[in-house]
């Protein structure tokens, strides 16, 4: 328990102080803990910060894992389907979900050049895509996929639209305003399930 304090308490100093003004003595007040026991648990600095960023990172993603695949998990038919991926794009819209998009990718910056980070970020990613292809995978039994989509195929798609997606502000070329991306975040997802079952809601 203890570890795991000092863990979320680097985490918390990251998020406030950034790395460069991270420091250890306020890591320890915050865990209620000593630096010397604190260290006890952690080689060094580097391998303290290091562990909080591949935790948060796993929070995060598997944390947007759920929440993306969370509806998928009551689908029967192809209106359930349907239902359900028009809730995983509302979701999406979350400005809190951009946030934890882009906290991941500053955490796999900071990976590339610590491989601490890198072993976790990556083990990180395992546990999360053994997930959502735990969840979709029933989807293609149950045939609810159009033809040639298969349930991995379609969750990278979904990961790729919702994971990757970064909140883009202002005006530039990739504006687009909130309807009109909507619109075709559902034109995408009504292109994933079978059509021939679709035909008959018509």
């Amino acid at each position: 328990m203890t570890r795991d304090t000092i863990i979320e308490a680097a985490a918390h100093e990251i998020e406030l102080n950034g790395m460069t003004q991270f420091r250890i003595k306020r890591v320890a007040l915050a865990a209620h803990t000593s630096v010397a026991l604190l260290y006890s648990y952690f080689d060094d600095r580097e391998d303290l910060i290091a562990c909080a960023i591949v935790h948060r990172f796993r929070e995060v993603l598997l944390g947007l894992a759920e929440t993306f695949t969370r509806p998928l998990m009551t689908v029967e038919c192809t209106e359930d389907l349907r239902h359900a991926l028009r809730v995983i794009i509302v979701e999406a819209q979350d400005p809190s979900r951009s946030e934890a998009r882009i906290q991941r990718i500053e955490s796999l910056s900071f990976a590339r050049h610590n491989p601490t980070a890198s072993k976790g970020i990556l083990e990180a990613k395992r546990e999360t895509a053994a997930l959502i292809v735990d969840r979709v995978k029933p989807l293609e039994d149950k045939g609810l996929l159009a033809e040639g989509v298969s349930a991995v195929a379609f969750a990278r798609i979904w990961y790729a639209l919702f994971f990757g997606q970064i909140e883009l502000e202002g005006e530039h070329a990739l504006s687009v305003n909130a309807d009109e991306w909507l619109n075709a975040l559902t034109i995408l997802s009504e292109a994933a399930i079978r059509q021939d079952v679709l035909a008959a809601f018509d």
